[in-house]
């Protein structure tokens, strides 16, 4: 965010942290970020922290673009659960190393002892 606002990391951690008066060009540095926030909310508190509401606006998808993105959305949900069998897999093999290597020490301290 600092450098997308021409500030070093220093420079916007002590304007962020307090150590350095908010002043209004940096306040007017982040509003040019999106047309949409209210300078006024940002300097004082007061309004609506967005001109407009533009939140709880509809957006129209066209079908060919929705599409798309549900083919996506499936493709990333079959990708998390190869994750999670994979995952399975590795707490699975981690559990069996440590109780193959509880063996090999239990085996070494009775060879030891005899």
């Amino acid at each position: 965010m600092a450098e997308v606002m021409g500030y070093t990391k220093s420079s916007f951690s002590q304007i962020v942290t307090g150590k350095v008066p908010i002043a209004d060009k940096f306040l007017n540095k982040l509003c040019s970020l999106d047309e949409n926030i209210n300078f006024v909310w940002v300097k004082t508190g007061e309004g609506e922290m967005f001109v407009s509401d533009s939140l709880n606006s509809q957006m129209t998808v066209p079908k060919d673009v929705w599409s798309v993105i549900k083919k996506q959305a499936e493709s990333l949900s079959a990708r998390d659960r190869q994750i999670d069998e994979l995952m399975g897999l590795l707490r699975e093999q981690i559990q069996e190393n440590k109780k193959m290597l509880a063996r090999q020490e239990d085996n070494a301290t009775s060879a030891a002892a005899v």
